[in-house]
């Protein structure tokens, strides 16, 4: 006996992947644009990441390697610095400037620089620290790599368009990233077990997730260049003339021009002493850190003429106006040198996540590529 029913009959169920909710469309123009800048920049931005995430500790690295155990003296002062700048004047052949950085607690040593060669000298006794893994020579060329690709002006134009290609690659990563951002999963951020084949959900979540701290390399970094090759963002810091108040009993050398420059700023640090030599005119130009300031190198300055005790006194950055003060800022900000032990952790954290979008990204685009030629090979 047959037994119907009042419903009509169910249609045959579908294949599974029928039923599949078909995929978002991506923004055609912007993922193209996306592309084609990562490419463009692929190579300047792994490298500049990386020599950047090198940097962000160096000055631990030359402690441990070069000068363990340097401490500051804690009676050490103002006339120390002038004596020793007395001193290493003295070792100069006659007429050739000098380019020092003077001790500080953040690195108690006397810093020379001679064009790129670098060179650290104890506090006590003057004598240069021994440098037998050739450490300082490294981080030198790091450094340079960094700043210039080795190149000077040429290496800054290329690092400026890979930063701007960099920021536009970050806010249009997040505006692609966006609509699937529910999809989101710590294991694409922190693969355990890596498959080229993901590359492409590893450079999505990844991204995503730095892009603040990185969004703030590639401005700082990015504001910096275009200041140094295109055009200043504000006017040259203001200066005044003044005559020396009291002209110390020294004879004139750069102990006595210190000690002139340091009575125009008697509560900042010394960091950047040099001397400039104009025909026969000598200036000494000195570098002061303010209370507080958190530019380690300061932005305060005092040139001193030799041959009249004249100062050329900058404004003070604690008087600076507030634009002009967040470009001071950007240094610090970019480099995380001498700021706060979290936020320099987190610069590491940009340079190595820089790195890794890059090769992630580039990495996505070359496994697309194979299968697509495959696929060609196999079609003919």
């Amino acid at each position: 006996m047959s037994v119907t029913s009042d419903h009509p009959p169910r249609p045959a169920s579908a294949p599974q992947a029928s039923r599949r909710r078909p995929p978002k469309p991506r923004p055609g123009g912007l993922w193209r644009w996306h592309l084609w800048a990562g490419l463009a920049a692929l190579l300047v931005l792994l490298l500049s990441a990386l020599s950047g995430a090198l940097l962000v500790y160096q000055k631990e690295l030359i402690r441990l390697a070069v000068t363990p155990g340097a401490e500051l003296p804690a009676a050490y002062n103002h006339p120390h610095i002038a004596a020793q700048l007395h001193t290493l004047a003295s070792r100069q052949p006659a007429g050739q400037g000098i380019s020092l950085k003077a001790p500080s607690p953040a690195e108690p040593y006397w810093t020379v620089r001679d064009g790129h060669a670098l060179e650290l000298l104890d506090v006590a006794t003057l004598n240069p620290y021994p440098d037998e893994l050739g450490v300082l020579d490294a981080l030198t060329l790091v450094r340079e790599f960094h700043v210039a690709l080795l190149t000077d002006t040429w290496g800054q134009a290329l690092l400026l368009v890979a930063g701007l290609l960099a920021l536009f690659l970050t806010i249009s990563g997040l505006v692609l990233w966006w609509p699937g951002r529910r999809a989101f999963r710590w294991r694409w951020v922190l693969p355990r077990d890596f498959h080229s084949a993901r590359s492409l959900q590893y450079h999505r979540h990844a991204g995503a997730l730095t892009s603040p701290i990185v969004l703030i390399t590639l401005l700082t970094g990015s504001i910096m260049l275009w200041q140094k090759i295109i055009s200043p963002l504000l006017p040259p810091v203001a200066t005044h003339t003044q005559a020396a108040a009291v002209q110390p009993a020294d004879s004139p050398g750069i102990g006595r021009d210190y000690r002139l420059a340091q009575a125009a700023v008697p509560d900042g640090w010394p960091t950047f002493i040099r001397t400039i030599q104009n025909g026969d005119t000598v200036h000494t130009k000195v570098r002061f850190r303010l209370p507080g300031e958190w530019h380690l190198n300061g932005r305060t300055s005092v040139t001193v003429d030799r041959s009249t005790g004249e100062l050329l006194i900058s404004e003070r950055s604690d008087q600076s106006r507030t634009a002009r003060r967040l470009l001071n800022q950007l240094y610090p900000l970019h480099s995380g040198y001498g700021m706060p032990a979290t936020y320099r952790l987190l610069i590491l954290v940009a340079g190595i996540a820089l790195a890794w979008l890059a090769f992630t990204g580039g990495l996505h685009y070359y496994t697309r590529w194979q299968h697509r030629r495959r696929r060609r090979l196999e079609a003919g």
